[in-house]
């Protein structure tokens, strides 16, 4: 259970930087790393000590992290852009791919314009031609993504600890969340 339910990380400077498994944040908190913040009333016993479980914990030494200039494109960054939805028919699942709009068999790109998420139906329906071709239209033009947020992923855990994390992520976090 321990390593399943996960809590938030700050940064000193109250800064969201990641989700660890509630025994790392425990052993982060015992160890004098990080500092224990809030908790939803859930405890772990040992023969010798009860804890409460963090819901959030705070690093006591700042971690600086190095600022991109953009999103690097990569298979799972654009499955969070297109909210892990097929751009052709619109359903969602474990059986998604990547298609190239302009196949790369006749000079596509692999950039954040000319890549979506598909079905591995509609990606076979669509084989080695472009939409147009097939008859196909995309739900909505993609495009290189602006900012970092959208991609910080909310794990699966309990509603209350759900409700918790929303005091320091912001909205933006939440919009495409769907974890109950």
């Amino acid at each position: 259970m321990l390593d399943s339910v996960k809590s938030l990380v700050l940064n000193s400077s109250y800064e969201p930087l990641q989700f660890c498994s509630a025994k790392r944040a425990i052993i982060m908190v015992i160890t004098g790393r990080a500092e224990f913040i809030e908790s939803d009333g859930y405890v772990v016993r040992s023969p010798t000590t009860t804890f409460n479980l963090p819901a959030v914990i705070r690093v006591l030494n700042i971690v600086k992290r190095a600022r991109r200039k953009g999103i690097s494109f990569s298979k799972k960054n654009i499955l969070c852009r297109d909210n892990f939805t097929c751009q052709y028919c619109g359903t969602g699942g474990k059986f998604l791919t990547v298609d190239h709009i302009l196949p790369k068999s006749r000079g596509g790109k692999s950039n954040w314009t000319n890549v979506v998420v598909a079905c591995k139906p509609c990606n076979l329906k669509k084989g080695d031609q472009t939409p147009s071709e097939k008859g196909m239209e995309l739900t909505k033009k993609p495009s290189k993504p602006e900012f970092y947020w959208p991609f910080f992923q909310i794990p699966a855990g309990p509603s209350s600890h759900l409700v918790i994390w929303k005091k320091y992520l912001p909205k933006s976090i939440f919009a495409g969340a769907s974890n109950e």
